[in-house]
């Protein structure tokens, strides 16, 4: 399973590249669409760096990108669909670089931290932004921003992964059900990237202490197993 993870995140990369290749045989109408959807995208992320995605309208970025709002509109529902896309290639190409970089003979809970060392120095490069796209999203249906919900449920293949892997090797009980502990791992990691949101006094290196603990405290257990008599 883990392997099928490493397998999607280079076959994103392929496709990217192969989505920018891929423009030299579209038809003038296909690769103007394109091109136009890309200039939106542009502005979109320049103008939400800078100003800050409350302060940044539709028609102000169909001005910066030199289309029409209609334009934006007829690409992006609303303003939130914007963001998500805008920030979705940025937020994958860490999630790539991480997976690419996990240390293959460390322990699980220095695997399981990886990832989460990397985005929580990552969502601090501009951290109003990233909250914004958290705040937007992330209680919102998920059919509403699929590629946040894809994001999500590669990661909790990923976590499944380690943890069969961990199970093959006898490291964790054969009776613990793979996708509970994955989800249980993964909402503690929403959990503290919630704090780290919502009070900008926690450093990174605070948010992964936390989550480290939590998730050695999640692998080890907290009740006393006692024999029944």
């Amino acid at each position: 399973m883990l392997d099928n993870f490493l397998l999607f995140f280079n076959n994103k990369h392929v496709y990217l590249k192969n989505t920018f290749i891929g423009i030299r045989f579209m038809n003038r109408r296909e690769a103007s669409k394109f091109e136009t959807r890309q200039l939106i995208l542009n502005a979109a992320k320049k103008l939400f760096q800078e100003k800050g995605v409350e302060q940044c309208t539709m028609r102000g970025i169909a001005k910066e990108a030199g289309v029409s709002a209609a334009s934006v509109v007829l690409h992006f529902k609303n303003k939130t669909a914007l963001l998500e896309m805008a920030l979705y290639e940025d937020i994958e190409r860490t999630l790539a670089q991480a997976v690419a970089s996990l240390p293959p003979e460390a322990g699980l809970l220095d695997r399981l931290m990886h990832i989460p060392q990397a985005m929580f120095s990552f969502y601090d490069t501009n951290r109003e932004l990233y909250r914004a796209l958290v705040r937007k999203t992330v209680f919102e249906p998920e059919e509403d921003y699929p590629r946040l919900t894809r994001q999500l449920e590669n990661h909790l293949q990923f976590l499944g992964g380690l943890i069969e892997h961990e199970k093959a090797l006898g490291n964790i009980r054969p009776d613990v059900d793979v996708n509970i502990a994955a989800a249980s791992l993964a909402s503690l990691y929403i959990g503290v990237l919630i704090i780290f949101f919502r009070n900008p006094k926690i450093t990174p290196q605070m948010a992964l202490d936390m989550l480290t603990a939590m998730k050695w405290q999640c692998l080890t257990g907290i009740k006393v197993v006692r024999e029944e008599k």
